[in-house]
C-alpha cells in the first residue's frame, strides 16, 4: 500500500474509523481511543490485503467498488465487537482499575491494605459454606494473583501442582466453589 492508497482510505473511511475507536468502551486502562483507532486501522490494512488476495485484484482495480466498501465496513464492525466483547467478559476482573497515563498520581499511591474490607467480610462470610480444598483454593487465588490466567481464567494446572491434585479435582472444586458463589470460575 502506497501513500496515495493510504489518503484515499483516510478520506473515505478515516472519520469512520475514528467514529469506531470512539465506541469501543469499557475500560479505558485497557482500550482507550488511541489503542482501539490504531487496532482499527490495522483492521483495515489487513482488510485491504485480504480482499486483494480474495478477488485477484489491485488496491486500483477494487477501490471505490460497492463490494469493497461493505468487505471493509463489516471487517471494521467485526473488530469493534470483537474487541468490545473481549473487554465485557475481562470486566470482571478490570473493573476499578485506573488509566495511568496522565494520572501519575495513581502511580504514586501506596496500597495499605492487603484485601479490601469488602473481600474479607466475603470471605468470611463464604468461609462457612466452603469445605477445607475449597477453602484452600479461595486462599490461593487470593493471596497470590499467578493463580489466574491473564484470560481471567483459574490457572488449575498450578493449583492442582499445588495442592498435590489432578487437574480433574481441582477443576470439580473450582466448579463447586462457583456454584456455591454463583460465579463462573
Amino acid at each position: 500500500m502506497n501513500d496515495k492508497q493510504l489518503e484515499l482510505i483516510e478520506q473515505k473511511y478515516g472519520k469512520l474509523i475514528h467514529k469506531i475507536g470512539h465506541w469501543i468502551s469499557g475500560d479505558n486502562a485497557i482500550a482507550g481511543h488511541e489503542d482501539n483507532t490504531q487496532d482499527i486501522w490495522i483492521a483495515a490494512m489487513e482488510a485491504i490485503r485480504g480482499y486483494e488476495k480474495k478477488e485477484n485484484q489491485t488496491f486500483d482495480q477494487f477501490w471505490g467498488s460497492k463490494g469493497f466498501d461493505k468487505y471493509l465496513k463489516t471487517c471494521l464492525w467485526n473488530v469493534k465487537n470483537s474487541k468490545g466483547a473481549k473487554i465485557t467478559k475481562k470486566y470482571p476482573i478490570t473493573k476499578g482499575t485506573v488509566d495511568v497515563v496522565g494520572n501519575e498520581e495513581v502511580l504514586q499511591m501506596q496500597d495499605n491494605t492487603l484485601i479490601a474490607p469488602e473481600t474479607e467480610v466475603f470471605i468470611q462470610e463464604i468461609s462457612e459454606l466452603l469445605s477445607k480444598d475449597q477453602a484452600y483454593v479461595v486462599k490461593c487465588i487470593l493471596d497470590d494473583p499467578r493463580y489466574i490466567k491473564p484470560s481471567g481464567k483459574v490457572n488449575i494446572n498450578a493449583l492442582a501442582n499445588n495442592m498435590g491434585k489432578t487437574w480433574n479435582d481441582v477443576s470439580l472444586i473450582l466448579d463447586q466453589i462457583g456454584n456455591k458463589i454463583g460465579n463462573d470460575l
